[in-house]
């Protein structure tokens, strides 16, 4: 029996072509009988396949991906990486995309090692966690947020992947940092929200009180400040931040386990459910992925969900064991 180090380092083999002809196959033919873990792999497939395509050394892999992360040493002096696997650069990926619960350390150019910690949910999960300044978060379905043991020096600085709602325990003389990818949210003490999913083509910001500043890395740090009730919204393929008005009551509804839905596009919405309810949605046209609803659920199950927003919207749904197969009306 393989344990947990000997099977990621196979899936690391995989994915930087490493493995034989012979070790491919019985890795397929062993993920075919067990459903759980294909999904883990086939989660890893997709991040690997969007972050690190382009690279065919395993021993660079890890680097360039917290690059693409937004993760990378220029913009905070800093680099994680896996205590003992390191040199399987592709079990720090999947950590990092599906919230395996790992040892990290943190090394920084001054050859200090700060020993990291991870706070992870699986599919349908959602935790609350108190960090170590006493600041609260609650952390949704399929997310990860890795930081220090110990916020040392200056600053506060946090690594999100997916979706939190802050409550930062206020220290004018150490700012609370928030990286997720191409944005960084800077506060002192206030609550808000922060949603960067990789397979998002967004990533948001939402204030509940206080003030943060919202720095987009991309555009030599364009800067926006947002007040009570208003969202920061990056959108990927643009680049640039809008901000908009967002009511107070749909910040983190998640956190109950409800759903709303603001003008929200389906294909959006097909992503919240994946996350709740361990389902796929694919979708057959762009059509069907832009049609927007507006809907507050709190108690339904995935299916009346759908039932009404099908009312709300008519499109085709044929179901397909786990998945939703999604089209538009001819």
């Amino acid at each position: 029996m393989r344990n947990t180090e000997e099977k990621y380092e196979e899936y690391a083999r995989f994915l930087t072509g490493e493995s034989s002809v012979t070790e491919k196959e019985e890795l397929l033919n062993e993920l075919q009988n067990n459903p759980e873990e294909q999904k883990m792999f086939e989660r890893l497939q997709a991040f690997w396949n969007n972050y690190s395509v382009e690279i065919n050394s395993a021993d660079r892999v890890w680097k360039k991906t917290a690059e693409k992360l937004g993760f990378d040493e220029k913009e905070t002096g800093e680099i994680l990486s896996l205590k003992s696997i390191l040199r399987y650069a592709a079990a720090a990926v999947l950590v990092l995309s599906i919230g395996i619960n790992s040892y990290f350390l943190l090394n920084k150019w001054t050859s200090k090692q700060v020993e990291m910690i991870e706070y992870s949910t699986k599919t349908g999960e959602v935790k609350n966690f108190v960090l170590p300044d006493g600041s609260k978060v609650w952390l949704n379905s399929e997310s990860t947020l890795i930081l220090p043991e110990k916020f040392e020096g200056e600053t506060r600085n946090v690594y999100l992947i997916g979706q939190a709602f802050f409550k930062v325990q206020k220290n004018p003389n150490k700012p609370f940092f928030v990286n997720a990818s191409q944005l960084i949210i800077k506060v002192l003490g206030t609550s808000f929200e922060v949603k960067n999913y990789q397979n998002d083509p967004e990533i948001s910001a939402s204030l509940v009180e206080g003030k943060v500043e919202v720095i987009n890395k991309t555009t030599a740090k364009e800067t926006v400040v947002l007040k009570p009730a208003e969202e920061a919204m990056f959108y990927k393929t643009e680049g640039n931040i809008t901000v908009s008005e967002k009511p107070e009551i749909l910040v983190a509804p998640w956190r109950d386990g409800h759903f709303r839905f603001h003008n929200t596009e389906l294909l959006s919405i097909a992503h919240q459910l994946e996350r709740k309810f361990d389902c796929e949605f694919v979708f057959v046209d762009e059509d069907a992925q832009t049609l927007r609803f507006t809907a507050d659920f709190e108690n339904e199950n995935l299916e009346e969900i759908l039932e009404l927003l099908n009312k709300a919207h008519s499109f085709n749904l044929k179901k397909a064991g786990r998945k939703y197969i999604v089209s538009s009306l001819e």
